[in-house]
C-alpha cells in the first residue's frame, strides 16, 4: 500500500496540475548527485586534475527527470517480472506522434531503435559508407561525429562552419530573447559543394540544431544543404537530439520534413535523452524513410547484437513523449532562457570581451574567449588552466570540437539558479585574480 501511495503522490493529476509554477520548483532545488555514479561529478579528478571544480560540462542536467517519467518507471517495477520486451506498436506510435508537432510525418515502419544518438552515428557510418571513403562533417562539432568516422576506418572530410562574430550584444542582456545571435555560424555552401563532388564522398553528418553553438538551422538553410546533397547523391544523417529544446521564438525544422525527396536522402537521429534527462537509460532511434538505408542500419545493428532496447528505456520514452512531456519541455526552455540571460549579464559585468554565442536551442552555451588572447591568456592551454585552477570550473574544452574550437569553451546551463550563481561568483573571483596579476606585471 505504501508503494502504491508513493507512486500516486508522484504522478497525481499530472496533466491538470503540471503548471509552470509547479515545474519551476523542480528547477530551483540543488540535487546531491554523490554516490549515484554521475559521470559529470565522479570523473572530475581524472578529466580536470582536481576534484573540486564545479562541473558544468557533459550534456546531462543537474535537474530532476520529470516526476511523471519516474512514476511510469516505478509502476513498471511493481510488476514482478522484468523479462524480454519487444518494441511495441505503442512505442513506435509515441515517436510518430511526438515528431508530428514539428510537421514531420513519420511512417512507423521507418523506425530503427538504437541505444543512443551517438550509437546511431556509428551505425550510420558503418551502414551507409565503405572503409576508406570520406564522410563530411562541419566543425566545430560534437566529438562522436569525428570518432564515428575515424574509428570505422573512414576519412574525415571537414568543412568548417563559417563563424561571423559581429556586433557584440553583451551590453544588452535582453538580447537573449532575440531570434538570431549576432555571433553565429552558417554553412560553407561552396566548401560543401566541393566536398560533395568528390568521388569518395557519399555521406554527410549534420547536427540540427548544432552542438556546440546551439544554432538552429532555418528551413531555407536546410533546403540549400539538401539541394546540394540531392545533386551529388550524398546521404544526410541528421542528429536532431537537441531539436526538442529549440528556444522560443525559434522553431525546429526536421531536415526530412522538407520534402519526400529529402526524406528519402535523410536518416534522422533523435532521443528523449537530452530533453528529459534520461541519458543513463540509453535510448535513441533512427528514422529512415528509404528502405535501403533502413535495411542497412538494421543489418549493422544485428551484426553486433544491439538491436534490442532496455525495458526501462522504452517505458521512459512512452512516458516522455506525451502532452505532459510537452508541458515540461516548454517550462524547461523558459528556465534555460533565464539562465542564459543570467550568464550574459554576469559576463557583461565581469568581462565584456568574452563573446557569448547566444544559443537558439538547448542548454549548452558556446563561449568565445579569443578576444582575451594573448592579452590575458597566452594560448588555449593557459585559458583552460585558468578556468580549472583559478575559476575552478569544469567546462568542455573547445578543442575537443575540432581545431576551430581554439579559444572556445562550452558550458552547461541545465542547472538550478544557485549553481549558476556559484559559477559566476567563482568567475568573478578568478577575473579579479587575473586582472591583479596583469596589473602587477
Amino acid at each position: 500500500m505504501e508503494e502504491e501511495s508513493l507512486t500516486t503522490d508522484i504522478n497525481a493529476g499530472i496533466s491538470a496540475e503540471l503548471s509552470a509554477a509547479y515545474i519551476r520548483d523542480f528547477f530551483t532545488q540543488p540535487i546531491d548527485r554523490s554516490d549515484s555514479g554521475a559521470e559529470k561529478y565522479d570523473l572530475r579528478a581524472h578529466l580536470f586534475g582536481r576534484a573540486d571544480v564545479l562541473p558544468m560540462w557533459v550534456a546531462d542536467q543537474d535537474l530532476p527527470t520529470p516526476p511523471f517519467i519516474i512514476a511510469a518507471l516505478q509502476r513498471r517495477l511493481m510488476h514482478p517480472i522484468l523479462g524480454y520486451t519487444h518494441t511495441s506498436d505503442r512505442l513506435c506510435a509515441s515517436v510518430v506522434n511526438w515528431q508530428a508537432q514539428y510537421g514531420y510525418e513519420v511512417d512507423p515502419a521507418a523506425l530503427v531503435f538504437t541505444h543512443n544518438v551517438a550509437n546511431g552515428l556509428f551505425l550510420a557510418v558503418q551502414a551507409l559508407s565503405r572503409p576508406g571513403e570520406g564522410v563530411v562533417i562541419m566543425p566545430p562539432i560534437y566529438p562522436p561525429f569525428e570518432q564515428a568516422i575515424s574509428r570505422n576506418d573512414r576519412q574525415v572530410v571537414a568543412v568548417p562552419l563559417l563563424y561571423q562574430p559581429s556586433v557584440d550584444q553583451l551590453s544588452n542582456p535582453q538580447a537573449s530573447q532575440a531570434t538570431d545571435s549576432s555571433d553565429s555560424y552558417r554553412f560553407d555552401l561552396a566548401g560543401l559543394a566541393q566536398a560533395f563532388a568528390r568521388d569518395d564522398v557519399s555521406l554527410c553528418l549534420l547536427c540540427n540544431p548544432h552542438n556546440p553553438s546551439g544554432r538552429v538551422w532555418s528551413r531555407a538553410e536546410l533546403a540549400q544543404l539538401a539541394e546540394l546533397a540531392l545533386a551529388h547523391d550524398v546521404i544526410l544523417v541528421s542528429d536532431e537530439i537537441h531539436g526538442d529544446l529549440t528556444l522560443p521564438p525559434n522553431q525546429h525544422c526536421p531536415l526530412a520534413s522538407l520534402s519526400p525527396a529529402v526524406a528519402q536522402q535523410t536518416v534522422t537521429l533523435s532521443s528523449p535523452g537530452k530533453t528529459f534527462n534520461l541519458a543513463g537509460l540509453q535510448i535513441g532511434y533512427a528514422i529512415a524513410a528509404n528502405p535501403v538505408h533502413r535495411n542497412a542500419l538494421q543489418v549493422a545493428a544485428s551484426r553486433v547484437k544491439i538491436d534490442e532496447l532496455n525495458l526501462f528505456a522504452m517505458v521512459a520514452l512512452e512516458a516522455a513523449y506525451t502532452d505532459d512531456g510537452k508541458i515540461w519541455r516548454d517550462a524547461l526552455c523558459q528556465h534555460i532562457l533565464a539562465n542564459i540571460a543570467r550568464l550574459r549579464q554576469a559576463l557583461a559585468e565581469l568581462c565584456p570581451a568574452v563573446r557569448v554565442i547566444q544559443p537558439q536551442a538547448s542548454y549548452l552555451v558556446w563561449l568565445d574567449f579569443n578576444p582575451l588572447t594573448p592579452s590575458q591568456f597566452a594560448d588555449h592551454a593557459a585559458l583552460q588552466a585558468w578556468l580549472i585552477n583559478d575559476a575552478k570550473l569544469g567546462l568542455n574544452n573547445g578543442l575537443s570540437y575540432g581545431e576551430v574550437g581554439q579559444g572556445f569553451m562550452r558550458i552547461n546551463l541545465a542547472v538550478p539558479p544557485s549553481t549558476l550563481e556559484q559559477a559566476c561568483s567563482q568567475l568573478r573571483q578568478a577575473f579579479g585574480i587575473t586582472l591583479t596579476r596583469t596589473d602587477d606585471d
